[in-house]
């Protein structure tokens, strides 16, 4: 949409500069010249109007009925008329149309998608007062306090995700089945932390114990609650930070000394939390980690 708009914007600038040239050059042009003339305005028509149709197929493949229902091809007809027929000279009302344009998206993105009533008419009041102005305005003046605007609509659509995560079934049905998990892992014997990781240690390791600010070797497993592997070491141990993993599995790995081996039950909150991983981890989904410390240098991060 946008390389249409500013193709038709660069259209009303050339036809401005002809215009600016006096009206003979139109009713002296030779028959030839309207032909050739007719032959390059077809077309330039044909060629624009085959983009904005596929663009248009790319839109209504991502539009809510809703959506579709407003966007109708007649008043896009009607508006591209009007700016095609109507009188060209006017380069500087063309401009201003093509910036009004693309001002409207965002407007309307902010107010359909974020819930802020963004009112054009303010917009177009501080455009008007900076834009007057006598003195030529600097864009980084209002920069920053675009950025901070900016800031908090990202806070918004942060908060808005995460209502929309926090609601769905997957992340309901991720909490209960793990506290399921969970609950019959603590009857077979498993132990339960005060932050909520629950595990069994098989062998506690000998020396001191793993230190947040340690350099760790680690074999380890990850797995979900229905048993399916996402994620382990093969051939040799994985060397990291002890404060590097996820939350549940920093503070199981405090709980082991060298040699160490333990199962670890995670819940989502001290996982991956509502966002997850991606298409490999679900909102708040409980995971399981079989670990095993090889080697620990201590400090190696003070």
């Amino acid at each position: 949409m946008r390389k249409l708009l500013i193709s038709l914007g660069v259209a009303a600038l050339t036809a401005g500069a002809l215009t600016s040239c006096g009206d003979k050059g139109s009713s002296s042009a030779s028959s030839e010249d309207k032909a050739f003339a007719d032959t390059l305005a077809t077309t330039l028509g044909e060629f624009a109007g085959a983009q904005q149709q596929s663009t248009f197929a790319r839109m209504k493949a991502n539009m809510t009925p809703e959506e579709l229902a407003k966007f109708k091809k007649d008043d896009f007809l009607a508006g591209l008329r009007s700016v095609l027929e109507s009188d060209t000279s006017r380069v500087a009302y063309y401009q201003g149309v093509q910036t009004g344009l693309q001002l409207l998206q965002p407007i309307m993105a902010v107010s359909q998608n974020y819930g802020y009533p963004v009112d054009p008419k303010v917009v177009y009041k501080a455009f008007k007062e900076v834009y007057e102005k006598d003195s030529l305005a600097s864009a980084d003046t209002y920069y920053a306090a675009y950025q901070e605007a900016y800031q908090k609509l990202q806070e918004r659509a942060r908060e808005i995700e995460q209502k929309r995560l926090a609601e769905s079934d997957d992340n309901k049905k991720n909490i209960e089945a793990g506290k399921e998990f969970a609950d019959k892992a603590l009857k077979d014997g498993y132990t339960k932390a005060p932050s909520g990781i629950v595990y069994k240690i098989d062998n506690a390791g000998t020396g001191e114990k793993v230190q947040p600010t340690d350099k760790v070797s680690i074999f380890y497993k990850g797995k979900k609650v229905d048993g399916t592997v996402f994620d382990e070491t093969k051939d040799s141990p994985y060397t990291a930070s002890a404060s590097a993993f996820i939350p549940g599995f920093n503070e199981a790995l405090t709980m082991l000394a060298k040699g160490g081996k333990m199962t670890v039950i995670i819940p989502g909150e001290l996982a991956y939390g509502l966002e997850g991983a991606g298409n490999l981890i679900g909102p708040n989904e409980t995971l399981v980690f079989d670990i095993e410390v090889t080697d620990i240098q201590p400090g190696s991060l003070k």
